[in-house]
């Protein structure tokens, strides 16, 4: 006499199909919490030094491997660090266009960092900027100053 299965076919189909879905959105999540706490944005230090030299009226130059582009006008030297405030995408700089571009949702900035479109809706932040007796600039990456700022 053949005993009666506990599962039918269906079911055990059914079964191994939830199966697939949790196992599938299990591996999703491995690369999803890697990116969310990647440190990879972080200043590895608050305090970044620029050791090229500067003309006055010079258009944004980076920082090498760091976010922090500094500049030189008539007041004096300013830095500021290149991230989008809407959601934190690095920001580049296009001098051709005098503008800074968001590639991830579109926010462009002026010159000077102020917003102009898109969804950001606050300026990018300004960091402070000490001048050494060599020429050479050290930023506080940890310590931000207002817009019109400049070190002397």
């Amino acid at each position: 006499m053949l005993e009666k299965s506990l599962y039918s076919r269906r079911e055990i189909l059914h079964r191994l199909s939830w199966l697939g879905v949790i196992a599938a959105g299990g591996l999703a999540m491995g690369p999803l919490v890697q990116y969310l706490v990647n440190d990879e944005d972080t200043m590895k230090s608050p305090l970044v030094t620029f050791k090229k030299q500067l003309e006055e009226s010079s258009s944004w130059q980076n920082v090498p491997n760091t976010r922090v582009w500094v500049r030189k006008d008539q007041t004096g030297f300013m830095a500021l660090v290149a991230t989008c405030t809407h959601l934190g995408c690095e920001v580049q700089y296009y001098p051709d266009k005098k503008q800074w571009e968001c590639p991830c949702h579109g926010s462009t900035y002026d010159v000077e960092g102020r917003p102009v479109s898109g969804p950001a809706s606050k300026p990018m932040v300004r960091v402070a900027v000490e001048v050494k007796q060599d020429g050479s600039l050290v930023i506080q990456t940890n310590k931000q100053v207002g817009i019109d700022e400049r070190a002397q």
